[in-house]
């Protein structure tokens, strides 16, 4: 019955053991430890390693399964971030459109610039002045330059609606 319990403590020591963290942190400069030469000088060969150059060595356990070699964390200098400069505002020219038509599934506008250049029947996705538009509806057209939108209506007394988003 005794060697039963014997075996049965050896097993929880070795459990509690193996679940125990193992520190993998570099020693302290201070806590150097010093080696003995052996106190029998027949016993050693001429294989033996010197370990007082390295007692790094000794400060962990040897055979760990979590034991890596040091490597000092070398953080990087992170640079500053560059400044965000806002994209110019495209200026919006005098838009007039002068009409609107579905061929099937595919709508167009008829759209022109306040200068001598011909109206233009341009499709969603079609650009003019820098500006591309984005939707059409029954009596208007959505355009967008970056962050701008404007809404060109159909007939002059509802205006021009220019916004920001």
């Amino acid at each position: 019955m005794s060697a039963a319990a014997a075996l049965s403590t050896l097993c929880l020591v070795n459990f509690a053991l193996y679940e125990m963290a193992v520190d993998i942190s570099p020693p302290d400069a201070s806590e150097e430890r010093t080696i003995r030469p052996s106190a029998t000088p027949a016993l050693e060969t001429k294989a033996t390693v010197d370990l007082s150059t390295s007692p790094e060595t000794l400060s962990r356990p040897v055979f760990s399964p979590t034991r890596r070699e040091f490597l000092p964390v070398v953080v990087p200098a992170i640079p500053p971030p560059e400044p965000v400069v806002a994209a110019p505002a495209v200026q919006l020219p005098a838009f007039r459109l002068e009409g609107i038509r579905k061929i099937g599934p595919d709508l167009s506008a008829l759209l022109a610039v306040n200068t001598d250049a011909p109206s233009q029947w341009l499709p969603i996705g079609g650009t003019i002045e820098g500006w591309t538009i984005d939707r059409i509806d029954i009596d208007s057209v959505v355009l967008r330059a970056g962050d701008q939108q404007a809404v060109v209506n159909l007939y002059p007394a509802e205006g021009l609606d220019v916004r920001h988003n």
